[in-house]
């Protein structure tokens, strides 16, 4: 299914709402986009970002890991699961002062926001006030923080928010009825729990998947 410009579906109303809010896509107006030749889709992405933002700007974010490897996680599609060979070594969570650093030269290079990212299943109460250091340290910076740590709990949620915490990237992989088939060692459910607690502290979600995985 291909659409063009004339098209009956218009990919750029679909894309307002009216209370500013995300709209809601419906399973047609998906397939729509995902069969859209890619010049098309190209022109319709900045044509939404001219309606938006500065025409010639784009934000600049910097992502850093700050605990690699050694994931608990079975995710058929990731190099960090300790479940596979992948040649990637596993590492400790890292210093707060290293991380402050990366982000100083991330903003110096012209960063705006900065997530940082760790390979769990989720954080242990140890890694708590690592984490929420990182995050007073980067804001401190005058940048927007971002981090994925994997699950939450409510309690977390509200910390992370509570130290600052711009965005919580939090993918959901696939769809529910796949899940199975790329990772058993969580469901679709406890992502949904996770992004139900971080909107619930009213931190901003980045979520996304693979098409076609």
């Amino acid at each position: 299914m291909t659409i063009g410009m004339n098209s009956e579906f218009d990919v750029n109303q679909t894309m307002q709402s009216v209370d500013g809010t995300p709209p809601r896509w419906n399973r047609k107006e998906a397939e729509a986009i995902y069969g859209m030749p890619f010049n098309d889709l190209l022109f319709l992405a900045q044509t939404i970002h001219r309606q938006n933002f500065d025409r010639n700007r784009v934000q600049l974010s910097r992502l850093l890991s700050i605990k690699t490897g050694g994931c608990p996680e079975d995710c058929g599609y990731c190099s960090q699961s300790a479940h596979y060979e992948t040649g990637v070594k596993a590492s400790k969570l890292m210093d707060v002062e290293h991380v402050i650093d990366e982000a100083a030269k991330a903003r110096d290079g012209g960063a705006t926001r900065y997530c940082m990212g760790a390979a769990w299943r989720s954080p242990k109460e140890r890694d708590m006030d690592v984490v929420v250091a990182m995050i007073e340290g980067v804001k401190a910076l005058g940048m927007e923080t971002c981090m994925t740590l994997g699950m939450l709990d409510l309690e977390q949620a509200a910390r992370l928010k509570q130290a600052g915490l711009d965005y919580y990237n939090h993918n959901i992989d696939t769809s529910e009825r796949y899940y199975g088939e790329v990772i058993a060692t969580r469901t679709f459910a406890d992502r949904l729990e996770t992004l139900g607690h971080v909107r619930a502290v009213g931190m901003k979600v980045c979520c996304g998947g693979i098409v076609g995985m």
